[in-house]
């Protein structure tokens, strides 16, 4: 298959990657403009290129240098796949859940000006881009592992701050799950609302007072009289039904006492 062939793809330009000059080996890129069917302020269609088959070892510094060939670039997002959202950002880098894209994936080159997409889409067929160079290189095999893990290590600062925003955005999350649990309905259709304004104090005579607690005082005595007498009633009714089953048994022993045939006296 000749260049020219190759040079397009099912609407993809197709265009050569080295890692770096002394590489013998070429990589292909393709592109095309990104189209999607509503707009997107992130990723406009007519200022972004929409980048697939881009090897594990590519960085958005060396793209965003690649590619300020066309023209001035805004942003790029590297995705796992297609997609017109944002990426995931981890708010708090120490404790994030957002997994890191690994292996093959998608980039999208946002530029500033629309003419860059043509320059990209015009390029030629027979064209190699250069990811690493003196000037700018690309850390590989032991540099770029101890580079990693010195990025382990974090100031105790920095640590401490990312512990408060983030215990600061988990009360106020507890606090939005409360507020909403109280909004919402129980089982028999009722909605529990508080109210934040305080409550003045009262100011009451002496005499309400004491009527208040001889009636409180009162109430109370009259539930133990009625527990009392329920323990009474219960004890006589207990009694009772003794004295009606020891009657019962007596009856028995009398009838089993008659039933006896062998009389020795």
């Amino acid at each position: 298959m000749s260049v020219e062939a190759r040079s397009s793809v099912l609407g993809f330009r197709v265009v050569g990657l080295k890692f770096s000059e002394e590489n013998k080996g070429v990589h292909q890129l393709l592109w095309k403009q990104h189209t999607i069917r509503t707009h997107s302020e992130l990723k406009p269609t007519d200022r972004t290129l929409f980048v697939v088959n881009v090897p594990p070892y590519c960085t958005k510094e060396a793209f965003q240098r690649l590619f300020s060939e066309y023209g001035k670039v805004q942003n790029v997002y590297f995705h796992k796949k297609p997609t017109s959202g944002p990426p995931q950002v981890a708010k708090y880098p120490y404790f994030s859940t957002v997994a890191p894209v690994l292996g093959f994936k998608v980039a999208y080159i946002v530029f500033t000006h629309s003419s860059a997409i043509k320059k990209a889409m015009s390029v030629s067929p027979a064209t190699v881009l250069v990811l690493s160079s003196q000037e700018h290189p690309i850390l590989t095999g032991v540099q770029k592992w101890r580079q990693q893990y010195n990025e382990q290590f974090v100031s105790q600062a920095k640590m401490n701050d990312e512990i408060k925003g983030l215990m600061a955005e988990y009360d106020r999350k507890k606090e939005q799950e409360k507020a909403a649990a109280q909004q919402e309905p129980d089982d028999e259709g009722w909605v529990t609302v508080t109210s934040m304004k305080k409550k003045k104090p009262k100011v009451e005579k002496v005499d309400e007072l004491k009527s208040k607690k001889n009636r409180k005082k009162k109430k109370r005595q009259q539930l133990v009289n009625f527990y009392t007498f329920q323990h009474r009633q219960a004890k006589m009714d207990h009694l009772a039904q003794l004295r009606k089953k020891f009657e019962e048994d007596k009856k028995r022993i009398n009838l089993m006492k008659e039933s006896r045939k062998f009389r020795p006296y």
